[in-house]
């Protein structure tokens, strides 16, 4: 019987328990090395627990104690004792009361924290609309989180663990595909995902975006997943694409009313220039003279707009046609120079254009484009000189428009080619024309596969660049000056 004791008290004074022996009036009777450790006291016996309890939870502690006695039954009850949430249990002997007092203040934080954490995963999840779910290989059992069971309809009450919702719920055309990434999953072990429809009991169709992998927990397997709702997603976008197919169908047809009326809308401007030319021949007194020129400046600024305007309708309408074929640059170049003379004497500007006599490859009339245009916005810019020339290398036929203006800086380069972009830098820039011409070159370029160089020095000039694949070599034409 003492052997026995010792062991009862080796356990009691390793136990990480409080253990007090007590009798109806609270005195101590007898204690664990926890109990003296705690209340820092190396022997309780004979003093009280009102001593080391605080009034109320002495006044919550005898009540129990003489009803355990009275009853032999144990007793629970929650007590903090200096600061700490103690589970109390009472067994009851002959004339005294064991307490064992379990402190649980870590266990009640974890349990707070886990729960808060919980909180915010459950609001986290409905938020985002995102169901998690989990089966169990080996047990074949099923968990769903709470919002699995709205994004499906459905109540979790007398449902069973078994009961495999997805598969009922799935739009029966979909589920192949669901049950195919599944089996892929458990035999690649790697994470799969895919979009399925759910069909809820009331009859609404939901698009969901699933995922699911395996985890492994010590030797058992389970397979996780989720579901999201991406139903508000997907009719965003579809109308969306809705309005986006629209607004092309409304452009394309704003774009072909002006492809196909190109011709009737120049023909008026043709007529003014004509009327104006004619006007220029009278005989005027310096004021009207000086009316007619700007006049004539402002139609010249007018069928320079219309025209890039047009430019943009018909490669909107997808009007221009590219047809690749072997032509003489030179016979090209000479009909520019023509274009471009009268323009050069009435600005008082030096046109340079160096002739050559070389074939090359491309399509002919949107290369005339290009360098029409690029003339047309070097004339704009330039101070006293403009530069049409080829330079070859090789194989390789460089076609060069240079002009002795302003220049261009470098912040500015990569925007020039944008629709509509005019530079800040150039005083009045916004009365010579609405930034289209460079944007015409760049989407005229593309379709041809050649690329627009520019290199300039601001105060010195800019020279704009392409280069053009030559066919067959030709003797070189001479320098042409034209004042």
């Amino acid at each position: 019987m003492r052997e026995e004791n010792k062991k009862l008290r080796f356990l009691l004074d390793i136990s990480t328990n409080i253990f007090i022996e007590t009798d109806a009036y609270g005195r101590i009777l007898s204690h664990n090395r926890k109990a003296a450790a705690f209340f820092d006291t190396p022997e309780l016996n004979g003093s009280r627990l009102s001593d080391y309890f605080s009034s109320e939870a002495v006044s919550a502690l005898y009540p129990e104690i003489l009803g355990s006695l009275h009853t032999s039954f144990p007793a629970y009850l929650l007590l903090n004792i200096r600061g700490r949430e103690f589970n109390i249990y009472l067994y009851p002997l002959e004339n005294s009361v064991i307490l064992c007092l379990e402190d649980i203040t870590e266990r009640r934080a974890l349990t707070n924290m886990l729960g808060k954490i919980s909180a915010r995963l459950e609001f986290a999840e409905k938020t985002a609309k995102l169901g998690y779910w989990e089966l169990d290989i080996r047990a074949k059992r099923l968990y769903w989180s709470a919002e699995m069971y709205n994004l499906f309809g459905v109540s979790p009450k007398g449902i069973s663990s078994k009961e495999n919702l997805i598969r009922k719920h799935i739009v029966k055309e979909d589920y192949p595909l669901y049950k195919e990434k599944l089996r892929e999953l458990v035999k690649k072990s790697s994470p799969v995902e895919g979009q399925v429809r759910i069909r809820q009991p009331a009859g609404n169709i939901i698009y969901c975006r699933f995922q699911a992998g395996i985890i492994s927990d010590g030797g058992s397997r389970r397979i996780a997943g989720t579901f999201q709702d991406l139903s508000r997603l997907i009719e965003t976008q579809k109308a969306l694409e809705k309005a986006r197919e629209e607004a092309i169908s409304l452009n394309r047809g704003k774009s072909y009313f002006l492809a196909q009326a190109s011709h009737d809308l120049r023909q008026p401007m043709q007529a003014l220039k004509i009327f104006i030319s004619t006007l220029e021949e009278e005989k005027l007194n310096k004021r009207q003279k000086s009316i007619v020129q700007k006049i004539d400046a402002a139609a010249d600024n007018l069928n320079y707009l219309l025209n890039n305007l047009l430019d943009i309708s018909k490669l909107d309408a997808g009007g221009f046609t590219v047809e690749i074929r072997d032509f003489n640059i030179g016979t090209l170049l000479e009909s520019l120079l023509i274009e471009f003379r009268e323009i050069a004497r009435s600005k008082n500007i030096k046109f340079l254009v160096c002739g050559c006599r070389h074939t090359v490859t491309g399509d002919p009339v949107l290369i005339e484009r290009v360098i029409r245009n690029l003339l047309s916005n070097a004339f704009k810019y330039a101070e006293n000189k403009v530069l049409l020339g080829c330079k070859r290398r090789k194989n390789i036929l460089r076609i060069m428009v240079m002009d002795n203006g302003c220049g261009i800086g470098k912040d500015e380069l990569d925007n020039i080619f944008e629709e509509f972009y005019q530079s800040k830098n150039i005083r009045d820039n916004n009365k010579m024309g609405a930034g289209l011409g460079l944007s015409i070159i760049k989407r005229i370029s593309e379709l041809l596969n050649i690329k627009i160089k520019v290199s300039s020095v601001p105060g010195r000039g800019s020279c704009f660049s392409f280069e053009l694949p030559l066919s067959k070599k030709l003797p070189a034409g001479s320098l042409l000056n034209v004042n």
